[in-house]
C-alpha cells in the first residue's frame, strides 16, 4: 500500500487547488441546474426518451448534462449530426 495516494484534506491543499476545485464544483452544479431546469421547461416532444430517464442521467457528474444537451435534446448536436447524415444519403 506504500504506492497509494492519501487524500488531502482541504487545509492542506494549496490555494490554486481550491480555487480550482470550487471554479469546478460551481460549473459542475451550474450544469446540473441548467440541465434539469431544462429538462423541465421543454416538451416532452423536444427531447429524445423519458424526462425521467434524462433527470436520473443528469445527475452522473459532467457526463450526464452534456450527454443530455448534445444528444437528449432533438435540436442538440445528435440533430446536427442526424442531419448531416441525411445529407450525405441524399
Amino acid at each position: 500500500m506504500s504506492g497509494m495516494k492519501s487524500k488531502k484534506n482541504w487545509g492542506e491543499l494549496s490555494p490554486a487547488a481550491k480555487v480550482t476545485t470550487v471554479v469546478l464544483g460551481t460549473i459542475q452544479i451550474a450544469l446540473l441546474v441548467a440541465t434539469l431546469w431544462d429538462i423541465k421547461k421543454q416538451p416532452a416532444e423536444q427531447i429524445r426518451g423519458d424526462k425521467r430517464i434524462w433527470v436520473g442521467v443528469a445527475f452522473i457528474n459532467w457526463i450526464g448534462p452534456l450527454a443530455y444537451f448534445t444528444v437528449g435534446r432533438k435540436d442538440g448536436l445528435g440533430h446536427l449530426l442526424s442531419c448531416r447524415e441525411s445529407e450525405e444519403i441524399a
